[in-house]
């Protein structure tokens, strides 16, 4: 009787430890490799249909009510790259405005900093 419920006991444990490994292998980031980062700037991005979709499925403009900064980097991963894309303020005001992802209002102060966001 003592038996079965350690048996029990091990094949919840194994269970469980299966199911955490499952889940940190869902996430892509287990997939790229550093020689796989893309370094763009923000027009160059926007030169890719692919990655323009890819940056409207994953970011959110919600950074752009914050502190004025003057280079803005964020994090897109497409077709098993991670793109680092680099605009100014304006720039990813104007690319989320146009999408009607925000409504707020374009921080003017300017500041020299810059900020990498990973969405």
């Amino acid at each position: 009787m003592k038996a079965m419920k350690t048996l029990k006991l091990v094949l919840i444990a194994a269970l469980i430890s299966t199911a955490l490994v499952n889940s940190a292998y869902a996430d892509d980031a287990h997939q790229i490799s550093g020689k796989n980062v893309i370094k763009l700037t923000y027009l160059q991005a926007i030169q890719s249909p692919g990655l323009v979709a890819a940056m409207h499925a994953q970011l959110s403009g919600g950074f752009l009510g914050g502190p004025a900064l003057t280079n803005i980097t964020l994090r897109v991963v497409y077709q098993n790259h991670v793109y680092m894309i680099t605009g100014t303020q304006d720039q990813w005001d104007l690319f989320f405005r146009c999408n009607g992802i925000t409504e707020q209002p374009l921080n003017t102060k300017s500041s020299k900093t810059t900020k990498v966001i990973n969405n």
